[in-house]
């Protein structure tokens, strides 16, 4: 039987949903996406692992040392709330601080180096979500994300969603939702809660007015491929 040094074995990697169940869940699938709830304790730690091109929405701050397999250690700060898009990755990693809780959408069908764009496309696309208070945060060849913060009270113009999405309702709240030529109905999303919308299938026109008392954060993820 082949035997192979610690070393060798570290470098081969896995995915993370299989080598650490407890941190990594499932929350949807399908054959383009896979999003997935990360929790790391306190001082805790993921073991190698290997990452796809993804989309990370912290919801609360990360403060983390990542290793590669060559022994190269770097330290990683990042906000709750504000998505960032990485590329493939094989490393492990140490919680420097308290609780770390992370939605992360991986992509299957990346073959290339995302491209980034430095400003929203121009003329605007079909499917980009022109609405005031969808503020474009980032895209490239595969995705498009929007940071959407409702305060109280308010009540977003018109939009139409036309393109398949993942959704981070970053801070949960109560909202009202009026479809186009519809009555208003109400619903209540959890902090921290993800969704994906089929929304190239079922194009929807709608409004979205936050009837809680703080401001109703959410990100959108389209996808573009």
């Amino acid at each position: 039987m082949l035997m192979l040094p610690i070393a060798a074995l570290s470098a081969l990697a896995q995915d993370l949903v299989a080598i650490a169940p407890q941190a990594a869940k499932v929350e949807y699938e399908d054959a383009r996406v896979r999003v997935v709830r990360l929790r790391i304790p306190e001082k805790g730690s993921l073991p190698m692992h290997d990452r796809p091109s993804r989309i990370v929405v912290p919801l609360t701050i990360n403060d983390v040392t990542t290793t590669s397999p060559d022994g190269n250690s770097r330290s990683v700060r990042a906000e709750a709330g504000k998505p960032a898009w990485s590329g493939p990755a094989k490393r492990s990693v140490q919680n420097l601080d308290g609780p770390l809780e992370n939605i992360v959408v991986e992509l299957k069908a990346v073959t290339a180096p995302a491209q980034p764009l430095a400003h929203p496309p121009e003329p605007l696309p079909a499917g980009y979500l022109d609405e005031g208070l969808h503020h474009w945060f980032f895209e490239n060849q595969y995705v498009r994300v929007y940071d959407v913060r409702i305060p109280p009270g308010v009540t977003t113009a018109f939009h139409q969603h036309t393109l398949d999405s993942v959704l981070v309702f970053v801070s949960g709240g109560t909202v009202s939702t009026q479809f186009e030529g519809k009555e208003w109905t109400k619903g209540t999303y959890e902090p921290g809660s993800v969704k994906f919308s089929a929304d190239g299938k079922k194009p929807f026109t709608h409004r979205v007015r936050n009837d809680g008392d703080a401001e109703y954060h959410v990100v959108v993820i389209q996808f573009l491929q």
